[in-house]
Formats: structure tokens, sequence, C-alpha cells
């Protein structure tokens, strides 16, 4: 294909050859980071923010008017998943004082919502829900399977386990959606509410800050994503019967 029609091709599905590389920098730099060493975080920062940092300084112009659309409602959705996040982290950690400044929490867990979110919001703002679930579920479940598999790849049983129950549902409800988006609507927002219970992620009393922002983590890329898409699903459903 030629580089014109390549380039065409991406900006059809959302992308520009920009984007590409970011996404591609911010999985290598995750797993990179927690395979040989926490520096490639910083790689995974040059693709979630260098685009962006370089197009408000007008560097670089890739996008073109609908994507610079959905780049805004996602960023704005992002600010506002954080902001009241953040908040509810306030109010718990400092609940029966009359001051501030136990609230620490890792900035691990704020990144990987910004992130989420972002990507779920702008999968939702430049496609049809189920094209965007296709791309956000798929994606999900390949990042699932590669971490089972990094955790576990000398385990057979562990393995096999781990990536029926957390990666290959994902990878399903991918490509049924766009069969049955409703029944998968409901099947993945009823998912992410199981999984909560299921994984046992809701934090019991007294549970150490490590134990309890772990579990808040898994909740950002489990449950979330999952109920976010089952949601979107069942929303289309909903517009279209109005029409």
């Amino acid at each position: 294909m030629a580089p014109g029609k390549f380039d065409s091709a991406l900006r059809r599905w959302g992308f520009s050859p920009v984007g590409i590389v970011a996404v591609l920098l911010v999985f290598a730099g995750f797993f990179l980071a927690v395979t040989v060493h926490i520096v490639f975080f910083a790689v995974l920062a040059v693709g979630a923010f260098g685009p962006g940092l370089l197009r408000q300084l007008g560097f670089i112009r890739d996008l073109d008017e609908c994507q610079k659309r959905a780049s805004v409602e996602a960023a704005h959705r992002a600010f506002i998943a954080a902001g009241l996040f953040l908040t509810a982290v306030i109010v718990a950690r400092n609940w029966g004082k009359l001051s501030l400044g136990d609230d620490l929490v890792p900035a691990s867990l704020v990144l990987a919502l910004v992130l989420v979110v972002y990507a779920v919001s702008y999968c939702l703002s430049f496609w049809d829900p189920r094209q965007a679930a296709f791309l956000v579920l798929l994606s999900f479940g390949v990042f699932w399977l590669v971490f089972v598999v990094l955790s576990h790849g000398n385990e057979p049983g562990p393995l096999f386990a781990e990536a029926g129950l957390v990666a290959v549902p994902f990878i399903l409800a991918a490509f049924l959606a766009k069969r049955w988006p409703r029944v998968i609507g409901l099947l993945l927002l009823a998912a992410g509410i199981a999984a909560i219970f299921f994984f046992h992620l809701i934090p019991p009393a007294g549970a150490t800050p490590e134990r309890m922002f772990g579990k808040i983590g898994v909740i950002i890329l489990l449950p979330l994503p999952l109920a976010l898409m089952g949601l979107a699903l069942l929303g289309r459903r909903a517009r279209t019967e109005e029409q």
C-alpha cells in the first residue's frame, strides 16, 4: 500500500501515524517497566503525552477536525474522572479529621485511570459504539493476555486459568459485540459488577493502603472498561430505539 493510501486508511480508523507510534510506546513502556526496569515508564509517558505536547507547541499537525474534537472530549472526561477519584480519596483518607495531608495515593493509579478513561472516551467519540467496543475490548484482552503470560509463563495451570477468566472474555466480547450489541452490553455490565465480587476487589474495613490501592488498580483495568463498554452498547440501543 502506498504511503498516502496507508495514511488515509489510518485516518478512517481514527488514527494518525503519530498515534500508532504513541500507542505502541505506551504498551512497550508499561511491559518493559514491569519486566526489565522502572525507568522504561518514561517511554510510556512519551507515548501517552508526547504527541499532545508536540501538538500544543505546534510542532506537529496530524489530526483532522473530527480527531481533534474526539481528543478534546476524551481529555475532558479523563479530567473529570481523575478529579472525582482524587476527591473521593481525599474524603476517604481524611474522614473524621478537619485537616488535609493524609491523602497520599499512588500516582500509578491516577495515571491508569486517566489513560483508561481517555482511551475509551476517544474511541466512543470517534466511532459507533459497536466499533469502539471491538477496539477497546480487544485491546484490553490482548493487554491482559500478555500480562498473564508474563506472570505465569512457566506455570501452565495458572496461565490457562487466568487467561480464560480474564483475557478470553474481553476478546470474545470484542467480536460478538458487533453481532449482538444489546446482549453483549448487558453481559459486559453484569461481568464488570460480578468481577468486583469474584476477584474480591472491595477493600475490607481496615485494609492497608497498599492492599486497598492494589485492588483499586485492578478495578480500573478490569471491571471499569467492561462496565463502560457495556453501558455504551446499551446506550446505542436506546438511541436507536428513540430514532
